[in-house]
């Protein structure tokens, strides 16, 4: 009979619960220069959720599939995904060679130094103590992931600065009218859309990105609006240098597998 009345107290005390009105609290001191913002990759065939024998295995995930841990499931990269391009930059990551070493890198500069050794003209140097930096294009996003907007970064180096320029060319080339003429609108007014490709160079295959124009927020429909506000601040945010990417610390991959 203590039983039965336990129950009920407990069904009762959960019916009377409001999340909602929960919303935010615990997480009120939370920054946003406290707060990393996790890496959107392509997945390959030696990314290790990719191997049903890593740690890191994920289910279904196979090379060609878009992923962040954050997001859970892998998504789709030949149907690809919706994203809206909150800020762009360029940076110089310093990478060090294949080892021990994890596959974050151990610094970024804007431009490469003045006493770095060009080894790939315009993209590779080698720094003089050993360790080398590469141009990488860094895409500040907000991805529509089951319906609902998430904050993430994409990084394009290496076989995907091509892309990466095609997609800066979308974004300059946007346009808009009012009452005053036509102008270039921010680059998260618009909606693009993020898809990979197979690239193959005799045995060897991986994916890259393609990306396409999908289509122009409209701020007078609620959700546009507040998609459009909400990466409105996420640029805000960058720009000021408080968001960074997360990038994943793993012994499995090394920095030249980072695409």
């Amino acid at each position: 009979m203590d039983k039965q009345v336990v129950k009920k107290n407990s069904a009762g005390a959960l019916a009377s619960l409001n999340l909602r009105a929960d919303s935010g609290k615990g997480a009120e001191e939370i920054k946003s220069d406290d707060v990393s913002t996790p890496i959107l990759k392509i997945l390959h065939q030696l990314s290790p959720e990719c191997n049903t024998r890593s740690p890191k295995h994920v289910e279904g995930a196979e090379p060609g599939m878009l992923y962040s841990s954050s997001f859970g499931q892998p998504m789709d990269g030949e149907k690809g995904i919706q994203v809206i391009v909150a800020h762009t930059q360029t940076r110089w990551p310093e990478w060090q060679e294949m080892g021990d070493s994890p596959s974050a890198p151990v610094g970024t500069h804007l431009t490469p130094p003045a006493t770095a050794k060009e080894e790939m003209r315009g993209i590779k140097y080698r720094l003089q103590n050993g360790n080398y930096i590469e141009k990488t294009m860094y895409f500040f996003v907000i991805v529509m992931v089951d319906g609902a907007p998430r904050k993430a970064v994409i990084t394009m180096r290496s076989s995907n600065l091509t892309p990466a320029r095609k997609l800066n060319d979308l974004i300059s080339n946007l346009r808009i009218t009012d009452n005053e003429g036509s102008f270039q609108p921010a680059a998260y007014s618009a909606v693009f859309n993020l898809q990979t490709v197979e690239k193959n160079a005799g045995d060897k295959r991986w994916h890259v990105y393609k990306p396409s124009m999908n289509k122009m927020l409209d701020v007078s429909k609620e959700d546009d609006a507040a998609t459009y506000m909400m990466a409105q601040e996420f640029q805000k945010q960058v720009s000021q240098g408080s968001n960074k990417p997360q990038y994943e610390k793993v012994e499995e991959t090394k920095s030249k597998d980072i695409i």
